[in-house]
């Protein structure tokens, strides 16, 4: 009774009109100096805009230095941005290469934002030389070469005691971002994973296998590499080539060069963010190369959730799967925190398809972590036990 009179006093109170949806329109003048295949985009503090991702409304030439693009939002609908080429490392900076105020607006105030980039972080800060803090026996292979994909470099971390025996093979976890895992000189400001530090201590201590580790570097394309599914406001799509490059390509050379175990049950791969939805869109596309996945604060919003309702009709039973999110990641919207709801959804997707916890499943929140290296640095020791622990501690 008392549900059936709330839905009639529902349908008697007037309804609040929402706000009728209006579209904001960018046009970026851009300096001389931005480089010839750059990609530009509008990234701020909606999820319409990429949530501060450095990614976002993505913009396409006009004429000359001109750039455009747009989206629709809700009219009165105040937000933040800017300019950006995909990243805060080549976020737009004023004519001296200063820091520059978030820039705000209105959604309906005007029709047009004309806005100009005086120039770009990475065009006029100092590159800083950091210190590198590789550890271990670690082989590089620069600008690592392929059909389908740009050159990129990748770092290849071998264990403890890979000299002494000639005979002993071993399991293989792929990073993406690799800049952002063994070397803070090469990471995103400065922070790194440290997963050549915890490999080493793992090992040691008997937690997990002794394994190769290699550090695939990210390139301008991450974005389109990173994703399956093309997303309506900020492009990408072209994962599968990214996934030819690691199976067809990478994969091969390395078990060629290095005592590697092949099957699918020692080869993992792993990846924060859209590097989260490619390892386990990899893993789910290809459980006959990659059987351990690390899906690590997963974009899982992307593409309106495509990979959500993929992951549903997949069947992942032979794969050992990690999830986690960090109950601090994203912004809150509309009474739900996008970033944290998303990743519930993937997860309720994976279990619905038959995944359990246990053995080879987990899902985790991680009270009050937020996006960003250190926070992934700081759980990485439980990943890589999950992935690789031997019988009894995983």
């Amino acid at each position: 009774m008392r549900a059936a009179a709330l839905a009639l006093l529902a349908c008697l109170l007037p309804a609040v009109p929402r706000a009728a949806p209006v579209r904001v329109t960018f046009v970026v003048e851009v300096p001389a100096a931005t480089p010839a295949d750059a990609r530009l985009w509008i990234s701020g503090d909606l999820p319409a805009l990429g949530s501060w991702s450095g990614a976002g409304v993505a913009l396409e030439p006009l004429d000359g230095r001109r750039w455009g693009g747009g989206l629709a939002l809700e009219s009165g609908t105040p937000f933040e941005f800017k300019v950006t080429r995909g990243s805060w490392e080549t976020v737009e900076k004023d004519a001296r290469g200063g820091e520059i105020a978030n820039r705000r607006a209105v959604a309906g105030a005007r029709d047009t934002l004309v806005l100009r980039v005086e120039t770009w972080r990475d065009q006029t800060e100092p590159k800083v030389a950091r210190a590198s803090t590789l550890t271990g026996d670690v082989r590089r292979h620069p600008q690592f070469p392929s059909h389908f994909v740009r050159p990129r470099d990748v770092l290849v971390w071998l264990p403890p005691g890979y000299g002494a025996d000639s005979t002993r093979r071993y399991p293989v976890v792929y990073f993406h971002d690799g800049n952002n895992v063994l070397d803070a000189a090469t990471s995103f400001k400065g922070v790194e994973w440290g997963v050549d530090e915890a490999a080493a201590r793992l090992i040691g201590e008997g937690k997990v296998r002794p394994f190769i580790a290699v550090a695939v570097y990210n390139t301008s394309d991450r974005i389109y590499e990173y994703t399956t599914a093309a997303d309506a406001r900020h492009g990408g799509g072209k994962g599968a080539d990214y996934q030819r490059f690691l199976v067809e390509e990478l994969k091969p050379f390395v078990d060629a060069s290095y005592r590697t175990l092949v099957g699918p049950g020692d080869a993992g791969v792993v990846g924060s963010s859209l590097g989260a939805l490619s390892s386990l869109d990899l893993g789910l596309a290809r459980p006959d190369v990659f059987g351990l996945v690390g899906c690590v604060s997963p974009a899982a919003w992307w593409a309106g959730r495509d990979l959500v309702r993929r992951a549903a009709r997949a069947r992942p039973a032979k794969l050992r799967v990690w999830v986690d999110i960090g109950t601090a990641e994203g912004t809150e919207h509309a009474g739900r925190k996008e970033w944290l709801d998303d990743a519930r959804a993937l997860r309720d997707a994976l279990v619905a398809a038959g995944c359990r916890e246990g053995p080879h499943f987990h899902y985790e929140e991680v009270e009050g972590a937020v996006h960003d290296e250190g926070a992934w640095a700081a759980r990485v020791d439980r990943i890589l036990v999950f992935l690789l622990g031997p019988p009894g501690v995983r």
